[in-house]
């Protein structure tokens, strides 16, 4: 019974993508997201989603699916994130955040279109592959991908004849292009490398808040004197930081108003740490150290996320020259999250046991890995109990 209302659930979930394709398309649409979801191979790929399935045909249907296939991305994620919207609801005057981040998928073809060399700062060198611009949304336990563009370097885009874009740019564009649900206020979070004039003008343009971390080198002004935060930290009395904990971690805290360059009035929040001090900046003058430290760390949540889609779904794992292939595939991965969300939500809610069994995303997959293989193991019960013909079955399994 649990197999059956699992597939059936994930094939309504499915059917509301419909209008977005013709029927073939469709049909490579669901093909290629269970595969994402349960194909076995480390490697996502075409070919190896394709070998997944005891209907599929040749490969290149799904290549072009990807790469040639008329229908609208814009249409697919616009689908995606009112079915979100719809089935993951929040409470009314709850506070959400968006999340903005950048992820590099390291790729060895030479040959793949749109690549090239992005500094990794993990391997402190340029590495080649793709850079997503990304942002995400979180709203207590609810959480879900938003947005991705692709960052094309500037030279690439000269050669082409393109308009460029810095990540910047296209993350300033993802924040005026956000929906947030009705009846919730929203706090924009991002790391220090987004912490420019831009992005916190986007963020106030729309009325949200937001939230980042400064550098150890940004300037700032205080009680008329002009002083770089490391410096200012350092003259901070050592017994006026309040010990904190903030998800399990120990903090010491220093909390103060500061005018700083292209943010304005802040309120900046040093934090002693092992490594030396960090410097967490906000627009609301009202929060407690807690509360601002609390508020950036939710943007660990999109550090999550990217580990789970590149180690569940594949997100780096195509096989592609043709970039609208590989920026299809970042969309339908997007999708499939989604969808396993919320599987997981409707799974949590009709069963406490259950709902503590699937913490991850990989927990995820894998259960809906071993209700396929029950519903194969049913479909082959019957077709024994039917006294079909091994060959028969055989010829429907294509081995």
């Amino acid at each position: 019974m649990l197999v059956s209302s699992t597939v059936g659930f994930m094939k309504e979930l499915l059917q509301q993508f419909r209008p977005c394709f013709s029927k073939p398309q469709f049909r490579n649409f669901s093909t290629y997201i269970l595969g994402l979801v349960t194909c076995e191979d480390k490697r996502k790929n075409v070919e190896a989603i394709n070998r997944c399935f005891m209907e599929a045909r040749d490969q290149s249907t799904l290549n072009r699916f990807l790469t040639a296939s008329p229908w609208s991305l814009q249409r697919l994620e616009d689908q995606r994130l009112a079915l979100a919207r719809e089935n993951l609801p929040v409470p009314e005057g709850s506070t959400g955040y968006l999340i903005i981040d950048d992820t590099l998928n390291k790729k060895t073809g030479l040959h793949m279109e749109e690549a090239g060399y992005h500094y990794d700062s993990s391997e402190g060198r340029p590495v080649w592959g793709h850079s997503l611009v990304t942002t995400h949304y979180i709203n207590g336990g609810v959480e879900h991908p938003v947005r991705l563009d692709l960052y094309v370097k500037r030279e690439t885009c000269l050669k082409e004849g393109r308009a460029f874009k810095t990540k910047i740019q296209l993350a300033c564009q993802q924040i005026e292009a956000f929906t947030p649900p009705a009846g919730t206020s929203t706090v924009v979070a991002f790391d220090s490398w987004y912490f420019c004039r831009q992005i916190v003008e986007a963020a106030r343009a729309r009325g949200w808040d937001w939230v980042t971390q400064a550098e150890s080198n940004r300037i700032v002004h205080i009680e008329g004197e002009r002083v770089n935060v490391t410096r200012l930290a350092e003259r901070l009395p050592a017994r006026r930081f309040r010990k904190v904990k903030v998800r399990g971690e120990a903090f010491a805290l220093y909390g103060l108003e500061v005018w700083m360059p292209k943010a304005g009035k802040v309120r900046m929040v040093v934090s002693r740490e092992l490594d030396g001090f960090h410097f967490y900046v906000t627009n609301r003058l009202d929060w407690t150290d807690r509360q601002v430290l609390e508020a950036y760390k939710v943007r660990q949540t999109i550090d999550v996320f990217y580990r789970d889609v590149k180690q569940n779904l594949g997100l780096e794992e195509y096989q592609m020259r043709k970039g609208r292939g590989a920026i299809t595939h970042w969309h339908l991965v997007f999708t499939a999250y989604t969808l396993l969300t919320l599987l997981r939500q409707s799974l949590r809610q009709g069963s406490n046991r259950l709902g503590k069994c699937l913490a991850t995303l990989g927990d995820v997959c894998r259960w809906v890995k071993r209700q396929c293989f029950r519903r194969l193991v049913n479909w082959l019960y019957q077709k024994f109990k039917q006294q079909t013909k091994p060959e028969t079955i055989y010829r429907r399994l294509k081995i």
